[in-house]
């Protein structure tokens, strides 16, 4: 069981990096949203034990389940929602403004608009 998960986290991890450095913002917002679901079966997979009961009721000796492990990786699917929807938002927004997604064709946008910064500068003391 402990070899599956490090397999399946290791490919996410992977595939999740891979998508971030490619050129298009959606695989951006992609790659980010299965780099945080790894990080959340990291968390959770290192807290697995077959053997612990649920919380309640307890039998005498048994050990109960911590659920703390399991509260923070339910404020982790929370937080990784709502930055994915932010991310897509965002991604939106570029794609209406500037009509691309495409990472080099915005840097050659923003670097096209630096000369005029640069004059709008240099105008004020």
């Amino acid at each position: 069981m402990t070899l599956l998960v490090s397999i399946v986290f290791g490919v996410l991890v992977g595939t999740g990096i891979h998508l971030m450095v490619r050129r298009d913002a959606l695989r951006l917002v992609g790659g980010t949203v299965l780099l945080t679901n790894a990080t959340i079966l990291f968390l959770m997979a290192a807290a697995f034990d077959g053997n612990a009961v649920p919380l309640l009721p307890i039998a005498d000796g048994a050990v109960p389940a911590d659920p703390l492990v399991q509260a923070l990786a339910l404020t982790a699917i929370v937080i990784s929602f709502g930055t994915t929807v932010l991310l897509l938002r965002v991604a939106l927004a570029v794609e209406r403004t500037h009509g691309t997604l495409d990472m080099e064709d915005l840097v050659r946008a923003e670097v096209a608009d630096e000369p005029d910064r640069d004059e709008d500068a240099g105008a004020a003391p």
